[in-house]
């Protein structure tokens, strides 16, 4: 099947395909496998259950503008990271100059921290970059694994409720970890128990986002704060609020996103519809933050509310990856993997895990020539970044 630069894939056939790697999730880690696996030839495709790449390297599309919904911004927090900003500044990734201060009651005070970097068209801009090239079918959420005489069989399920086969000699599993044990749990007779049990332990903060983007009218307003973005006390219900607009977007279309507490999020996690948690995240922020606005009459043209299940790592796995041979080769990897137990395990161990899971998935099958990391896209065509 043709390589593709991320475009949706037509999946009516995929029950007579059968390839050598998939990779489900189409974040960091599974990305970043992919591309090595990719360039040592063989036939790796990622199996994205959404429309869009990153994981929680995600931007909400708004009227006119964006906005950053998960991740903040990227940072170099070891090797790793840092070669990946090199490789991206110029093709979407710039510095971000914007101020960040730590509120406290009647308080600002400025946080001093090593260089930003955000894109204009939103930080999903590096995962399409590192997706081009690569064969990544979209809206397919994998919805059951079996063990299959020549590796795996894949059920997947498209956003529209389709269902389709899929099998592959070698796995890859790049998502949350409870999303994984989900899928693997009915296997349990034919895994190693260690596996699962590890896979058990991992452990996540839910979080939940809103928003909300506000009309031209109030452009004037939201330019004389002195904050480009917020870190609130820990025990608030609102930890995070930046001004979204300060990372290059349309200034006519001013954008808050605030995030919340992990105890906040739990609150109201399984709650079917997000308005009033993502209503009270907003109020707090114009309560507290928006002095000398009229604040309550700020009033949002778009409100979205987005709930973060695993949203950042609690209790981490402590190798780069896991793995198992029988009954078929598999890896798992994810920003949970973290030998050194980070406290808050985030891009660098996301990418540290994906080219260990390259290296491992490839020692379980042909053991290839694996090339260095590199994160240039495969691709020499440029991704277009529109809104």
């Amino acid at each position: 099947m043709a390589n593709t630069d991320t475009t949706d894939i037509d999946t009516t056939d995929v029950a007579d395909i059968a390839i050598d790697i998939a990779i489900v999730g189409a974040g960091l880690s599974g990305l970043v496998c992919t591309q090595r696996l990719h360039r040592a030839g063989y036939q790796a495709v990622v199996l994205e259950k959404s429309r869009g790449l990153g994981g929680r390297m995600a931007t909400r599309r708004l009227p006119d503008t964006c906005a950053d919904h998960g991740l903040r911004w990227l940072e170099a927090q070891g090797p790793q990271s840092q070669q990946l900003i090199q490789a991206m500044l110029g093709r979407g990734l710039e510095p971000w100059a914007g101020t960040v201060y730590r509120w406290q009651p009647d308080e600002f005070i400025p946080l001093p921290a090593p260089p930003r970097y955000v894109a204009a068209d939103g930080i999903t801009a590096v995962a399409k970059q590192l997706g081009a090239g690569l064969e990544i079918w979209r809206g397919q959420r994998v919805v059951a694994i079996s063990s299959a005489s020549q590796g795996w069989a894949l059920t997947l399920e498209s956003l529209a409720g389709d269902r389709q086969a899929l099998s592959a000699k070698a796995l890859v599993m790049a998502i949350p970890a409870p999303q994984a044990l989900d899928l693997l749990q009915p296997l349990g007779s034919v895994l190693e128990a260690d596996l699962l049990e590890a896979l058990a332990a991992v452990q996540f903060h839910p979080c939940i986002t809103a928003i909300a983007c506000f009309s031209e009218a109030e452009r004037a307003l939201f330019e004389a704060l002195p904050w480009a973005a917020v870190q609130c006390p820990p025990e608030a219900p609102a930890v995070w609020i930046s001004q979204e607009s300060s990372k290059g977007r349309n200034p006519d279309c001013p954008a808050l996103v605030v995030q919340s507490s992990a105890a906040f999020a739990t609150a109201h996690l399984d709650e079917t519809d997000l308005t009033a948690a993502g209503t009270a995240l907003l109020d707090y922020a114009k309560m507290h933050l928006l002095s000398g606005l009229p604040a309550p009459q700020i009033l949002p043209q778009v409100l979205q509310v987005h709930r973060w299940r695993y949203a950042t790592v609690r209790s981490p796995y402590s190798q780069t990856y896991l793995s198992a041979s029988q009954p078929a080769p598999l890896v798992l990897a994810g920003d949970w993997c973290s030998p050194d137990k980070t406290p808050n395990p985030g891009i660098e161990q996301a990418l540290e895990s994906g080219i260990a899971a390259a290296d491992a998935i490839n020692a379980l099958l042909d053991s290839r020539p694996l090339p260095g990391v590199d994160y240039s896209a495969p691709s020499s065509a440029p991704v277009p970044l529109r809104f």
